[in-house]
């Protein structure tokens, strides 16, 4: 049986090879799935990993204050500091792997060497410390009283190696600093550079002094001998690199959980437990995976399906050329285990050949085409999972395609014509399809939903569906399309076209198959364009600008101002804060600099009606000139009431400077027979605007106060007047549920009535100013709960939304834009914007950088589009899309595949049709034109139905597929050319195909005339 089987595939060795390579590709597509899956791991490990902050791979186990002992006679306190570090200690023991790092820490006085005791400085022991510094003077401190100094530290003390200085221990408490132990005299050996300051290693605590000053590094001996009562224990744990791992994470996660389990039952519930953001990037790289699985089915079932249908179809083929011989082993009395042997074993020995291969194959061309570094993916158990489901729907596929010849009677298989009940069979296949295809329409467009579980079938499902149709009108249409080129004489064209259009079943499973092949490469370059563009306009929105410039923590005020000098003309830099985010309930709040947004931020008409312009002149509109005074004697006139204690009321005038500076001028305390009060006012630097009242009372039996505050003057200037005062759109109490017991204004004839009913001793009670349009003016982006929101100094502002749009710059669907200047002057103290931002405009020349340096801004940070895009490059749906390239070589190849099998069992009606033609005198030219034109024109209409098959498909499942990018940054269709491009390409590629089978044919029929005489 075996040497039948053999001799079979040595005979018909072209059609054996054509099913090994179609199971190579199934099982090639099939298993590139879940190895893709760990290609997207490896590759989210290492990008988060080069791209993680140094804080997220370290873990804050403990922060321990050790106390000193009771006092004498109180008898001796123990804290439990011993046990709690021993326990600690356990809970960090749980990270296996991890470097454990523990430091000790005092505050010393006298590292500078002043008399008067200087500035505090932190003395550390830190384990392991001299293995990451370079000592630029000098050697590691391993003695008993040595240090070493971070050169800049050494730099600013100007202190050398063999320097001494007497340092001694102290302790900062709320009102000043205390002794904690003698003075002790301590030499410098050693001045250093950390190897890499950007390690993990150098995160906790800050000992480099990114935030602080830098702190003087000793040894443990040190430390010990050194007598002092307090000082802090640092239990930390860094995670090293090469820890992380796809594999690892669910490691990690389970050592997480022990320590802080272990520290739950030492603190009891009641602790902070870890302090980490490890477990956020694990979440970020997990996520990555997640997205990219949940795309990579959709890629690749329509493929698997195409290699399905064409195998199908190719072993239908072949034999329907040997039926004959089957028929001839089932007439002379072969038992039932010959006949499947003679039937099916040509064909199933190639099929099942080919999946080990492809599954060897898959790994190195996933490493080649995927995510990473190139290299291969080993075989895994997800992986030989899929290889046995492409075998078996491979073997599926060839069966059905001989259940005829493996069951049939021996007459049926004798006669050279196909059953009616097989038409009836492939017409039940096409109406099942057909309404498949709708159902799936119809549920992806009225129910909606993600195409998850069995909807990843949906795209193909329509791909087929639009492919039957078209083959279902492919005969007619060929007869109308033979009738009228031959009325126009058109021999060649007329006779492909009659040809095919007799041949209804090889015409139009080959349509079918090169409409999904077309289909399939279609939907492909849709979803990779418009893909790409949303991750285009999703780094545009988070950018917000062409160029962003990230700041060191400024002064707010001054943080405008400077900007405003380094670019006065407005068009090239604008300054944008971003208020402090409490909770995420609580949109984000930009504020920005509106006199520049038209010039500077992006602004696609995706947002909205509202124009950059517009929304600037909504968010600025004309405001009062704020309330302004500068250096020298202030004189208020102001009068208490009846109620309030004499001698108990003070008034104080709140003040920023131009610097952004706080200054307060107080007046009182205010008596009944007084009703001028004068306050010296200095640190104005020319002009200070008025930001608020305050009032507080010293009386320890105080129920009300009240008091008319008359007018304001400075020198010859009314400052305010009794009718300014009395204006209420002046003015406005503090907003929020903390701010409901605030100084109550009345207008009077005199000026403005402050009065508190229910005041508490020494509190200050508070008026703000209002000097720009309040509620203050909003645009915004998504559901905003609620009308109150944090300020950029968090305290709580009233909003008044001028326009709702789908998006903001900067933000997204979801956030709140101000302007920045108003913002501020609605503040009630001045402050520090901690992560300013300077956007650029597109035309914003280099030399603007160096301006805004020299107005005193430090650069931290430089982003652009092109940055961010690449990073969002990287996400695991982007990662995902690349599998479409594999794919797309694959739908090619068996493309190519099933157009060469039609060619070649076609060539036993078609090259005795043409030698017949040549005999009654048709050139030879007309002959091959009639082969051109009969598979070129199917190659063409299926171009065309597949490119209107695959925005058919774009238009039911696109906005359901799970690209990674929000819904309202994807376009609707692709950059058609994008498509064009690669439909056309494949055009070309089967053209070619397409001729070299009609050059084979030619020569074919010209030997054969040959050989006949």
């Amino acid at each position: 049986m075996i040497s039948l089987v053999l001799s079979q595939l040595a005979a018909r060795w072209g059609q054996a090879v054509t099913l090994f390579v179609l199971s190579v590709a199934a099982t090639v597509v099939a298993v590139s799935v879940p190895a893709f899956a760990v290609a997207i791991d490896r590759a989210a490990v290492a990008n988060e990993r080069a791209a993680a902050d140094a804080s997220e791979f370290v873990v804050s186990v403990a922060t321990v204050s050790k106390q000193p002992p009771a006092e004498e006679g109180e008898g001796v306190v123990d804290d439990g500091t011993t046990e709690d570090l021993t326990a600690y200690a356990d809970a960090r023991s749980r990270l296996a792997g991890f470097l454990p790092l523990t430091t000790v820490q005092i505050q010393v006085q006298g590292l500078d060497r002043k008399k008067d005791g200087g500035v505090l400085y932190s003395l550390i022991a830190r384990d392991g410390f001299c293995r990451y510094v370079t000592f630029s003077v000098g050697r590691c401190p391993v003695g008993n009283r040595e240090l070493a100094l971070p050169a800049n530290l050494a730099k600013k003390l100007k202190l050398r190696t063999g320097d001494q200085s007497v340092l001694t221990p102290v302790q900062r408490t709320q009102e000043s600093i205390e002794l904690d132990g003698p003075p002790v005299a301590i030499t410098i050996v050693g001045v250093f550079e950390p190897r890499n300051a950007a390690d993990p290693y150098w995160v906790a605590e800050d000992p480099l002094g990114q935030f602080d000053l830098p702190k003087a590094f000793t040894n443990r001996t040190t430390m010990d001998t050194i007598e002092h009562g307090h000082e802090i224990v640092w239990l930390d744990a860094v995670m090293p690199p090469r820890l992380l791992t796809p594999e690892r994470i669910p490691v990690l996660r389970d050592q997480l959980d022990a320590a802080e389990q272990r520290i739950s039952e030492e603190e009891g519930g009641f602790g902070a437990g870890l302090l980490t953001s490890l477990p956020s990037l694990l979440d970020r790289i997990e996520a990555h995976g997640q997205n990219g699985r949940a795309l990579l089915p959709i890629a690749a079932v329509p493929v698997i399906v195409l290699c399905w249908f064409v195998i199908h179809l190719a072993v239908g083929h072949g034999m329907w050329g040997r039926r004959l011989e089957v028929g001839a082993v089932v007439l002379r009395g072969a038992r039932w285990p010959t006949r499947a042997a003679t039937v099916a074993g040509e064909s199933l020995l190639p099929l099942l050949a080919g999946v080990p291969v492809g599954l060897l194959l898959a790994g190195p061309l996933v490493g080649m085409t995927g995510p990473g570094d190139g290299s291969p993916i080993g075989i895994d158990d997800d992986q030989l999972v899929a290889a046995g489901l492409a075998a078996a729907g491979t073997v599926a596929a060839g069966l059905l395609a001989l259940r005829r010849e493996l069951a049939g009677p021996v007459g049926r298989l004798l006669r050279q014509m196909a059953p009616r009940s097989h038409r009836l069979a492939v017409a039940a296949f096409e109406v099942l399809v057909i309404a498949l295809g709708i159902v799936s329409v119809v549920e992806l467009r009225q129910l909606g939903g993600h195409l998850v579980g069995v909807r990843v079938a949906a795209p193909v499902l329509v791909i087929l569906a639009v492919a039957m149709l078209a083959a279902l009108a492919v005969p007619s249409l060929l007869d109308l399309l033979g009738r009228w080129t031959l009325r126009r004489g058109r021999i060649g064209p007329a006779v492909a076209a009659f040809y095919l259009a007799r041949r209804p079943a090889a015409s139009a499973r080959l349509l079918a198959v090169l409409v999904l092949v077309f289909g399939t490469l279609g939907f492909a370059a849709i979803a990779t364009d418009v893909a790409a563009q949303g991750r285009q306009a999703e780094a545009q929105q988070l950018l917000g600008a062409p160029r962003v410039l990230e700041v060191r923590p400024i002064n707010r005020e001054a943080f405008l101002k400077a900007v405003r000098k380094a670019d006065p003309g407005g068009k090239d830099a604008m300054a944008v804060v971003a208020a402090y985010r409490s909770t995420g309930d609580n949109p984000p709040l930009l504020a920005v600099d509106s006199t520049r947004l038209s010039h500077v931020a992006y602004w696609p008409e995706r947002y909205g009606a509202t124009r950059a312009a517009q929304a600037a002149e909504l968010l600025r509109p004309p405001a009062r000139e704020p309330t302004t005074l500068g250096d020298g004697e202030l004189v208020a006139n102001l009068w208490p009431d009846a109620v309030t204690t004499e001698k108990t009321l003070r008034v104080a005038l709140q003040l920023v400077s131009a610097d952004g500076d706080r200054v307060i001028a107080s007046f009182g305390p205010l008596t009944r027979t007084q009703s001028t009060y004068r306050a010296a006012v200095s640190g104005c630097d020319g002009q200070c605007r008025v930001t608020g009242i305050t009032a507080s009372s010293t009386d320890d039996d105080v129920v009300q106060f009240g008091l008319t505050f008359g007018s304001l003057r400075q020198g010859d200037r009314t400052v305010l007047s009794a009718e300014q005062l009395a204006d209420e759109s002046r003015w406005r109490a503090p907003e929020g549920p903390e701010s409901v017991e605030q100084l109550w204004a009345n207008p009077t004839p005199d000026g403005l009535r402050l009065s508190q009913p229910s005041p508490q001793v020494d509190e200050e009670y508070e008026l703000l100013a209002v000097d720009v349009p309040y509620p203050l003016p909003a645009i915004t982006a998504g559901q905003i709960r609620g009308k109150l929101l944090p300020n950029l100094d968090v305290e709580q502002i009233r909003l008044d939304t001028k326009a709702t749009m789908t998006g903001v710059p900067g933000l997204g669907a979801f956030g709140v834009l101000v302007d920045l200047e108003y913002a501020e002057r609605l503040t009630r103290d001045p402050g520090t914007a901690s992560s300013p931002q300077v956007w650029l405009s597109a035309d914003a020349p280099d030399s603007i950088v160096a301006k805004l340096r020299d107005q005193g801004l430090v650069i931290a940070g430089d982003r652009t589009v092109e940055t961010i895009r690449g990073t969002l490059d990287k996400s695991g749906a982007a990662m995902a899309l690349q599998s479409y390239q594999l794919g797309a070589g694959v739908t090619v190849l068996v493309g190519l595949g099933a157009l060469a099998l039609i060619v070649v069992v076609d060539r036993r009606a078609w090259i005795p049709g043409m030698r017949a033609l040549r005999a009654q005198g048709t050139r030879e030219r007309t002959t091959t034109t009639a082969a051109l034109w009969s598979y070129g024109g199917i190659v063409a209409t299926s171009a065309v139905v597949g490119a209107l098959a695959a925005g058919a498909t774009w238009y039911v499942a696109g906005g359901r597929l799970p690209v990674g990018v929000e819904p309202s940054l994807l376009p609707a269709w692709p950059r058609w050319p994008y498509v064009l491009v690669s439909e056309i390409l494949v055009v070309a590629v089967l053209a070619a195909a397409v001729v070299a089978g009609a050059w084979w044919q030619r020569r074919v029929v010209r030997q054969r005339e040959e050989r006949s005489g």
